[in-house]
């Protein structure tokens, strides 16, 4: 574990603690960052107070919370944020942004983080005002940071194509592990009796779930698993219901609706098969999650995919329903491919070490520290 010489205090932005991916994203890097010296001004809606004392007890002392009276994405965040940024200009080294929501004021060290470029593609399933609301977050962001951490490199090249601003500014690093998904002995008994092939992921339309349940559908007959399916769901009748009725298929597919950690170690721990049919990613953690704990996976053939698994990944057409029954068939029916495949991904899986991608990211502090 290495300690970053010239960063004593460092702001990294708190409100989308709990957010699903960058909530869980912050929590990781928050705690890595405390474990190495690194004293941590962070703002965090008041509301999650009792929820960040107990998820940063252990590393409380590096931390200092700042809970506010508002949250993401408001009005409030825009402005009231400026007037702490700006108290706390003089005493750290770094301002870290997780996302690009910036407020009105923003420092001159400041780092911002992009995920994904979702709301320039088809798959944006929210309204036409937030998808622009978005493309003027982003380009004020690419303008007003020191640096731009890109969580993969198949981002990276996405984002060159819209702003050449970010050619010298782009630093690619990845997403480790969170140790949680890596020791497995937290769980003892499985969860589920029956056998089972694994989704886990929120629900919405470039998930591709649809493809799934309706490939499911074709080989259920010839397989003696269910089909789990465990995030969030963000309406109360989504595709996921709707299919399950089309179909009459409400008996083989078992839901965890906003699962906790220990019921994601589970499933994954237990499943015979994960199944990734996204049709767009930044990165995608819950592939790797799998294979952390002894779970093979199969993976939409698409290019952040195949850059994080490379030639160990068993690949489908994401439009086609057919080849990924057939994929999952293919899997299921042969212990030897299973056992291989969950080989090779495991080995692919070192790759994404947490004490590597945290040293990189400590680097790139010092880096910005010196220049400055």
């Amino acid at each position: 574990m290495i300690r970053i010489k010239n960063m004593k205090q460092l702001y990294l932005d708190g409100l989308f603690y709990k957010g699903s991916g960058i909530g869980r994203y912050y929590e990781s890097l928050t705690k890595e960052f405390a474990k190495r010296g690194i004293k941590i001004y962070t703002c965090i809606p008041k509301k999650l107070r009792g929820d960040f004392e107990k998820d940063f007890r252990e590393v409380a002392g590096d931390i200092e919370p700042i809970f506010v009276d508002y949250e993401r994405f408001s009005l409030n965040s825009i402005f009231k944020q400026s007037n702490i940024l700006k108290q706390l200009e003089d005493k750290v080294d770094l301002f870290f942004y997780p996302h690009i929501n910036l407020p009105l004021y923003v420092p001159r060290k400041t780092i911002v983080t992009v995920h994904d470029l979702i709301p320039f593609t088809q798959y944006w399933d929210r309204d036409e005002f937030k998808r622009k609301v978005f493309k003027i977050f982003l380009r004020r962001a690419l303008g007003c940071s020191v640096k731009i951490v890109v969580i993969s490199q198949t981002v990276a090249n996405e984002l060159k194509t819209l702003d050449k601003r970010i050619e010298n500014k782009a630093v690619v690093i990845y997403e480790f592990i969170d140790d949680r998904f890596v020791n497995s002995k937290l769980v003892i008994k499985r969860l589920l009796d029956q056998p089972y092939v694994l989704f886990v992921g929120n629900r919405k339309r470039h998930k591709n779930i649809g493809l799934l349940i309706k490939a499911f559908n074709k080989i259920k007959d010839q397989i003696p698993h269910y089909l789990v399916i465990a995030g969030a769901k963000d309406n109360e009748v989504d595709e996921v219901d709707k299919l399950k009725k089309e179909l009459n298929i409400k008996w083989r597919i078992i839901e965890f609706i906003r699962p906790d950690d220990e019921t994601l170690i589970n499933l994954y721990l237990y499943a015979d098969l994960f199944i990734f049919p996204s049709l767009f990613e930044g990165f995608g953690l819950p592939p790797l999650e799998a294979v952390n704990l002894n779970c093979p996976v199969i993976l939409s053939d698409i290019p952040i995919l195949r850059e994080i698994f490379d030639n160990t990944g068993l690949y489908f057409n994401p439009n086609d329903e057919n080849d990924l029954a057939k994929a999952i068939l293919k899997v299921l029916s042969n212990n030897d491919l299973r056992t291989e495949l969950l080989k090779q991904q495991k080995e692919r899986v070192k790759l994404f070490d947490k004490e590597a991608i945290v040293n990189r990211y400590l680097r790139l502090f010092e880096e910005i520290i010196k220049e400055r």
